[in-house]
């Protein structure tokens, strides 16, 4: 049992990073950036957008004003998250972006997810190695975008989010797409006795969910995927971008490096079309 693997995606414009909305639906934008475009010195280079991390603040200012450009999106209309490593999911609105200087600065407490149906509203979540799953709805004008860390992932955020969709809409969750973004991977991600029980307890021996010598190795795309599917999600409709964060140098890795950054992860339905064909 594999998500759909789209290992090529197209790139930004100028930045590299994965460009994954034509999986979502038409006219929605879904971006991963990595740690390459940005203006952050080690060890938080260059590309950090988390606030949290002891990074500059300026810088991490910056290179979200840098994420804003290059997308061809208003500052003012990107949604962020406080992460708490919980399963709490939101609607939001652009309403809700009132009150702060900009857009860079609008937050939404004690959140792990985050949906809209509002046009040009930019939901995102920063990771370093945790999985970002976006979801889309293209023909009832919906959007989310969740944070699943193990505890989200155990918790079933997914759950979480799709049950608040469909009582906010009434939605069918079967019609949904998710695309699961760059985070760690068995290979790197090794875990005590007592956290890979956890896992083993909620999806079972049969799961193949923990592996590896020992079965200390939880799957956090493979224990996502059956969330999505049990959720009512088809499995036609799930899929998979980017590689393993800990492997990777390209992107931030806390298992790998502690001190680190945090890439976005950002999806939008489009209102305007980009003067230079990105937006």
């Amino acid at each position: 049992m594999t998500a759909n693997d789209h290992s090529e995606t197209s790139p930004v414009r100028g930045a590299g990073w994965i460009d994954a909305g034509g999986l979502l639906g038409d006219k929605i934008r879904l971006v991963f950036t990595d740690r390459r475009g940005g203006v952050s010195s080690p060890p938080y280079d260059s590309l950090n957008l988390a606030y949290h991390t002891g990074d500059e603040p300026r810088n991490v200012f910056d290179n979200r004003m840098r994420v804003a450009a290059k997308m061809c999106v208003a500052a003012e209309r990107f949604i962020y998250l406080q992460q708490v490593h919980g399963v709490r999911v939101a609607r939001t609105t652009l309403g809700d972006l009132k009150g702060s200087e900009n857009g860079l600065d609008a937050v939404i407490a004690e959140t792990d997810g985050v949906f809209t149906t509002e046009k040009g509203v930019v939901l995102s979540v920063l990771t370093a190695d945790c999985v970002p799953i976006a979801l889309a709805l293209p023909s009832a004008g919906v959007v989310a975008m969740l944070h699943a860390g193990w505890r989200g992932t155990i918790g079933n955020i997914v759950a979480s989010a799709l049950d608040g969709i469909k009582r906010e809409t009434g939605l069918d969750p079967g019609e949904i797409k998710a695309v699961m973004g760059p985070a760690i991977g068995p290979c790197c991600y090794e875990v005590d006795e007592g956290r890979a029980r956890l896992f083993v307890e909620k999806y079972g021996e049969e799961s193949n969910v923990v592996t590896g010598e020992g079965r200390r190795r939880p799957d956090l795309f493979r224990a996502n995927l059956i969330n999505l599917l049990e959720a009512g999600v088809r499995h036609g409709n799930i899929s998979r971008v980017g590689g393993c964060t800990c492997c990777e140098g390209r992107y931030f890795s806390f298992r790998r490096d502690g001190v680190t950054g945090r890439q976005g992860a950002f999806v939008y339905r489009v209102d305007e079309e980009c003067e230079n064909g990105s937006g």
